[in-house]
């Protein structure tokens, strides 16, 4: 019989899963929390904006997220790249180095790409203006990459969706 914290007997699929869900758990009580617990709250220096009470936890906890994505991330990378050496180019047919490297240059190229193309345009938000071009560009690089990337995943899902109509 499986123990739960036996964490060896279970699949790549069921963790992932189990942290997925712990990750989509904390976010939404997060949330919730954020909007129910002093959102109304006033800004002291100007009290025609709000400043809620628990900002700095979802700040922190968003934080947190993306120091653990870009973590996993180089570590994924970096055991990818170990497991992909010179003897294992092609596994069961599939060239699995090319795949990595297909997709770390993609990835790369898009975030450049969008850096690049970033509209510039200062900002004016909660009457101060926002003119740093470094910073208007890598907040826009990191938006239309996620679309991008979003984007991409819903085509991937729609092409593998139609894996069994292909191979009839």
């Amino acid at each position: 019989m499986k123990k739960i914290s036996d964490w060896r007997l279970l699949s790549t699929e069921q963790i992932s899963s189990r942290i997925f869900y712990v990750i989509v758990a904390l976010s939404a009580v997060l949330f919730v929390l954020f909007w129910l617990i002093g959102y109304d709250m006033p800004y002291e220096e100007d009290p025609e904006y709000n400043a809620p009470l628990l900002t700095g936890v979802l700040v922190s906890f968003m934080i947190v997220l993306t120091i653990a994505a870009v973590a996993l991330m180089t570590w994924g990378l970096i055991r990818s790249v170990r497991k992909n050496s010179d003897a294992n180019r092609v596994v069961n047919n599939v060239p699995a180095r090319r795949i990595s490297l297909c997709v770390a240059g993609g990835f790369a190229a898009v975030m450049l790409l969008c850096f690049l193309l970033s509209d510039t345009t200062p900002l004016t938000i909660n009457g101060e203006r926002y003119a740093d071009t470094f910073w208007l560009r890598t907040a826009g690089m990191f938006v239309g990459a996620s679309l991008v990337m979003m984007v991409a995943a819903a085509a991937a899902v729609g092409f593998g969706a139609t894996r069994y109509i292909r191979k009839k």
